[in-house]
């Protein structure tokens, strides 16, 4: 059955979007299995399919763009609610600690399964599958969020890390300055291509021009104010999602 289930789980095997919708099977599976006394197949079962939904979250949790790694978050809920289901507790327990450990981006997969859930689930099934014990996780979140003080309005500093290079640095640098909003950054084509592609895919808040005159052309930098308004709207989404989270009788 390991090797069987080596097989399914393959990495070319991978689970794709389209085919998450199996996972709705898996709780009903895994009692079935656990009630003809094969607790080692359940385990082996549910380990699997977990590592496949880790695997997308490790992914997603950490690279962007925004709008597609939402939409792929959204789509690891259905499985990931799923398999907390499914596992049996040493196995939930190791889940539950492996998602306390993600940044705060998988919040985009753990509200919309928390919002599924409590449509169609009831307070038991919340405690037997771990999801109050998500939903605590994510109020502490976003209580942490709404927490935060706000930007002063003067401080234009972004938190961002590159590959390490020399561009990658003085562009780091740039970014850390609470004053500074405009850089002028004499650079040859390939430094101003790996440039513009750090600042576009991390979605920096930073408009990129090229002014060509002179040789090397000047890439021109500039903060702009969504620093400030994409703060604001993170504030307000987590204020939402609190409130419902606090709204809940099982929290």
């Amino acid at each position: 059955m390991r090797r069987v289930l080596d097989a399914w789980f393959a990495s070319e095997h991978r689970l794709q979007p389209q085919h998450y919708q199996w996972t709705e099977q898996l709780p009903g599976l895994c009692a079935a299995l656990r009630a003809n006394r094969a607790p080692t197949v359940v385990r082996l079962l549910s380990a699997r399919a977990w590592a496949a939904v880790d695997s997308g979250l490790q992914l997603w949790t950490t690279i962007g763009p925004a709008e597609i790694r939402r939409a792929r978050l959204q789509q690891l809920a259905l499985p990931l609610r799923h398999v907390l289901a499914a596992a049996d507790e040493e196995l939930r327990d190791g889940i539950l600690a492996a998602l306390h450990e993600r940044g705060d981006t998988v919040l985009e997969c753990l509200m919309p399964l928390l919002r599924r859930a409590a449509e169609a689930s009831t307070s038991a099934e919340w405690g037997v599958a771990g999801l109050d014990a998500v939903a605590r996780d994510c109020a502490d979140r976003l209580s942490a969020v709404c927490e935060r003080p706000p930007r002063a309005a003067g401080d234009w500093s972004v938190a961002w890390a590159g590959c390490g290079c020399e561009l990658c640095g003085a562009l780091g640098a740039f970014l850390g300055s609470r004053s500074r909003r405009v850089l002028e950054w004499p650079l040859a084509k390939e430094g101003r291509r790996h440039v513009h592609t750090r600042v576009d895919s991390a979605e920096l808040p930073v408009r990129h021009e090229t002014r060509r005159q002179g040789r090397p052309y000047t890439l021109v930098l500039t903060k702009t104010q969504e620093l400030f308004t994409r703060e604001q709207t993170v504030r307000s989404q987590a204020a939402a999602d609190l409130a419902w989270l606090m709204s809940l009788r099982n929290m």
